[in-house]
């Protein structure tokens, strides 16, 4: 039998082929919203025009069925959301943003994080600003994710690439059920959103606008100082429940909606939510001169949504700090937000009580670890433990190099938690005057932040594995 040439290049390349052609399908939207603004739509053709073009040649060339294996669907998962990057870059290189900026303000709007480099975005095209808003929403659920439910994935490849977004979670038993009930959920909840804006106050525009970038906690807004540009406590208290439906599991929100109400209050998860929520409500209000403002900074911080109804950066350390911990904890599994997540910060704590306990009892003494009556096993509880370990590591690495460039210690802790969290508030670090070496640092964090580190340590992994042969030495 004829062994195929480089089959890991052909199970990477053809899921890549398929997610150019969502991308350039997902273009023509922000070309019609710039037409129906009388907009310049080059750059959105663009868009969507060459990604087409180069998913459908890819996807000719590598034809038929492919084992796609756990390692290729982590590469292409940590390569799906660079090029989405380097794709949606364009339109703001298009209106005069640099490469690194453009890029930045891309891989920002892709991985729900919200951290920007324009200054004043009251000035740019209404068809740009829906880009960022559209890029986040489309990031929140997960891009791969809407290449499943688009092309219709099936079968054990797209079950790899589903996990490899950092999603697990079934509402349904078959896997194409699960995904498109959970962009049902989120199309009637972007829907209820712009209403409730709207009648909140905002015009269509910013409403359709805020309600997409809320909803997938991601906290881009179409005026300079966010949610505080308004004024509105009718306004902050519909961004407050937004960013709370987006950092709560599908599977909870499902069980709602299909009348089993009590499943809000049942789940583990959920009520830790509301309760770090509160007791970090209470927290900033030691310091946060104003409840209103401490409640909305705390939901922005733990649902990793980034939006903000002051000014974050004029805070003293002590708030800073406490928003940190709230960002690195973060949402829900199964959510749009991002962060360490609730369910694994629960069983770290768990465990640690765990250990302390099994030190003080007999030494033939067994501990039956269960959490909401359902016992954990060996690998529930170390990928929670491990994950921890590999988000501080890489967390503490971009915080000595920022402090390494000047910054103060409590505002480098700040930034990189906000982005490797992908939450999107800002100490003032992020700006377009920030040396080069910072911003490829926090797009670093952005990416390895949204996919959960696993998948981009496999893409390194395998492209250092990559050497040339080495040429037999000659024989004198």
């Amino acid at each position: 039998m004829k062994r195929e040439k480089h089959p890991d290049l052909k199970a990477v390349s053809q899921s890549l082929g398929m997610v150019f052609i969502v991308i350039g399908l997902l273009g023509l939207v922000p070309l019609l919203v710039s037409l129906f603004y009388n907009e310049d739509i080059t750059p959105f053709m663009a868009v969507s025009v060459l990604p087409l073009a180069a998913g459908m040649v890819i996807t000719r060339f590598y034809q038929g069925e492919i084992d796609l294996r756990v390692k290729h669907a982590a590469i292409a998962a940590a390569l799906t959301y660079l090029i989405a990057a380097i794709l949606g870059a364009v339109p703001f290189m298009y209106y005069g943003m640099g490469l690194l900026d453009s890029v930045f303000e891309a891989m920002s709007g892709w991985t729900t994080t919200g951290l920007t480099m324009i200054a004043d975005v009251e000035a740019m095209p209404r068809s740009l600003l829906f880009w960022r808003s559209f890029m986040q929403w489309l990031g929140g659920v997960g891009v791969i994710v809407l290449m499943l439910v688009i092309l219709a994935g099936t079968g054990s490849a797209a079950e790899k690439l589903y996990q490899a977004e950092a999603r697990k979670d079934r509402i349904k038993p078959r896997l194409l059920s699960t995904v498109r009930l959970i962009w049902w959920i989120y199309l009637i909840y972007s829907l209820a959103g712009i209403l409730l804006y709207y009648l909140a106050g905002m015009t269509v525009f910013d409403a359709v606008n805020h309600s997409l970038s809320m909803l997938s906690t991601g906290g881009f807004s179409t005026r300079n100082l966010n949610i505080e540009s308004f004024g509105s406590f009718g306004i902050e208290l519909v961004t407050i429940l937004i960013m709370m439906l987006g950092a709560t599991n599908f599977l909870v929100h499902y069980k709602v909606l299909t009348g089993r109400r009590s499943a809000l209050f049942r789940d583990l998860e959920t009520r830790s939510l509301f309760l770090i929520t509160i007791l970090g409500a209470l927290v900033l209000f030691l310091k946060v001169p104003s409840l209103r403002a401490s409640l909305f900074q705390a939901v922005s911080a733990i649902t990793t949504t980034g939006s903000s109804s002051i000014d974050v950066t004029a805070l003293g350390e002590f708030p800073k700090l406490a928003m940190s911990f709230m960002m690195m904890v973060g949402a829900n599994t199964g959510s749009t937000g991002g962060g360490f997540k609730i369910i694994r910060f629960i069983i770290v704590l768990k465990l640690m009580a765990w250990w302390i306990k099994e030190k003080l009892l007999p030494e033939h003494a067994v501990i039956t670890k269960k959490l909401s009556g359902v016992e954990l096993t060996s690998e529930n509880l170390q990928e929670p433990a491990v994950f921890l370990l590999l988000y501080l590591f890489i967390f503490s690495l971009g915080t000595l190099a920022f402090t390494y460039m000047g910054y103060p210690t409590v505002d480098a802790i700040f930034e990189v938690v906000s982005a490797q969290s992908n939450v999107g508030l800002s100490a003032g670090i992020t700006r377009a005057g920030l040396e080069p070496l910072g911003k490829a640092l926090l797009i670093f964090h952005m990416w390895i932040g949204r996919l959960e580190i696993i998948p981009v340590l496999v893409l390194a992994e395998s492209i250092l594995r990559i050497r040339p042969k080495k040429r037999p030495k000659e024989i004198l």
